[in-house]
C-alpha cells in the first residue's frame, strides 16, 4: 500500500512540474524565447542532464532554424535533421517515443557540436500547423529514466502545447519570430 501512495505522490509532481511548464508557455512571444526557456525549465523542473532540439531541415521551418541558430543556449543543442531520417525513427508519429535499447539508430538526433553520453532516450515530436517539424529530446545517463511501456502522455501533452504555442508565435509574424 505504501509504495502505491509513493507512486501515486511522484506522479502528482511530475503532473505539477508538467503544468507550470505550460502555463508558462503563453509568456513566451518569441520563437528563441520559447525553445531557449522551455529548455532551460524542463532541465531545472525535472533534472534532466540533456534536452536539446532536433529540427527538420526543410522550406516550411528554414525561418525557425534560422532563429534557433542565433540562439547562444541552443547552439550546442540544436540538431538539423532530414525529414526520411527523423520520421523513421519516430515512425512518422506525434506520439512520443521512450528507448533504452539500441540507442545507436538515435544517435542521429544529437547535435553535432556535442556529444551526449546517454543510456535512455525519449522523443517528443513537435509540430506547426499540425505537420511534424520536429522533436524535443530528452536524453539521461541512467537506462531507467525512459523506458518503453512509460505513460507518455504527460509529455504528449507538453509538446502538444508547444507545439501550438509555436503556431501562434508564427503566426503573428516577422517581429515575433526573433
Amino acid at each position: 500500500m505504501n509504495k502505491t501512495v509513493d507512486i501515486l505522490k511522484i506522479n502528482e509532481e511530475l503532473a505539477q512540474k508538467f503544468c507550470k511548464i505550460e502555463e508558462s508557455l503563453h509568456s513566451y512571444l518569441t520563437i528563441k524565447d520559447l525553445f531557449e526557456k522551455l529548455i532551460m525549465r524542463i532541465e531545472e523542473e525535472f533534472h534532466i542532464p540533456f534536452v536539446w532540439i532536433s529540427i527538420l531541415n526543410e522550406g516550411n521551418v528554414i525561418d525557425i532554424i534560422k532563429v534557433l541558430k542565433t540562439s547562444n543556449i541552443l547552439k550546442d543543442r540544436l540538431n538539423i535533421i532530414d525529414r526520411k531520417v527523423f520520421l523513421d525513427l519516430v515512425a512518422e508519429s506525434t506520439m512520443p517515443r521512450l528507448i533504452n535499447d539500441n540507442l545507436k539508430p538515435f544517435y542521429k538526433l544529437l547535435p553535432r557540436n556535442k556529444k551526449y553520453f546517454i543510456k535512455s532516450l525519449a522523443i517528443a515530436p513537435i509540430t506547426l500547423n499540425k505537420e511534424i517539424i520536429g522533436s524535443i529530446n530528452y536524453g539521461d545517463f541512467s537506462s531507467l529514466r525512459y523506458q518503453p511501456g512509460m505513460d507518455t502522455s504527460l509529455l504528449e501533452r507538453l509538446a502538444f502545447n508547444v507545439s501550438d504555442r509555436l503556431s501562434v508565435i508564427m503566426a503573428g509574424g516577422n517581429e515575433t519570430r526573433s
